[in-house]
């Protein structure tokens, strides 16, 4: 058995809305307690990778249907319904599926073309159209003294979607 540490998607989505929660001012002991409530109350192991939590900055509500069918937001840790603004959800750019589980995540949006899809090429950030890894995209940039062209010859790619894939690399490594 070796000593690496490996992070499903699952806990990839977990792990970005835990620092979304954390860079909005929510505590940890929070934190904590609204994963375990969060657990028991959906029947879930990775409940914040559903689009169903949101923040004030101090609580998190978990938005669920009330007894009428409409939508409320429930204070995850007191456990008691919150007559609050609702905020955006945190989870900008992630697909879900009809159980509200998450299913790929488009982390420079919907509109441009970097996937992380664990359905394709083993989970890592691809360019959606053509399957082509973020990161050896990244690598040719360089070597073709960044040419986005030839880049995109070399690979059979749009302009778009190489200038998007060298823009998420940036980004990851910022």
């Amino acid at each position: 058995m070796d000593d690496k540490l490996a992070l499903g998607f699952q806990d990839l989505l977990e792990v970005r809305m835990v620092d979304a929660f954390r860079k909005r001012g929510v505590s940890w002991p929070t934190l904590r307690v609204a994963a375990g409530s969060a657990q028991k109350l959906f029947g879930v192991t990775h409940p914040f990778s559903s689009r169903r939590f949101l923040t004030d900055g101090r609580d998190i509500f978990a938005e669920i249907n009330d007894k009428s069918g409409e939508a409320a937001l429930l204070d995850i840790v007191r456990t008691q319904y919150a007559f609050a603004e609702v905020l955006g959800p945190l989870l900008h750019g992630v697909e879900f599926d009809e159980y509200d589980q998450a299913l790929r995540w488009w982390p420079l949006g919907t509109k441009r073309r970097v996937v992380i899809d664990p359905a394709r090429s083993f989970g890592q950030p691809i360019v959606s159209r053509e399957g082509v890894p973020t990161a050896l995209i990244a690598q040719a940039y360089k070597a073709a003294n960044r040419s986005i062209t030839g880049v995109a010859e070399w690979y059979e790619l749009e302009a778009r979607s190489v200038r998007d894939a060298i823009e998420f690399e940036r980004k990851l490594a910022a």
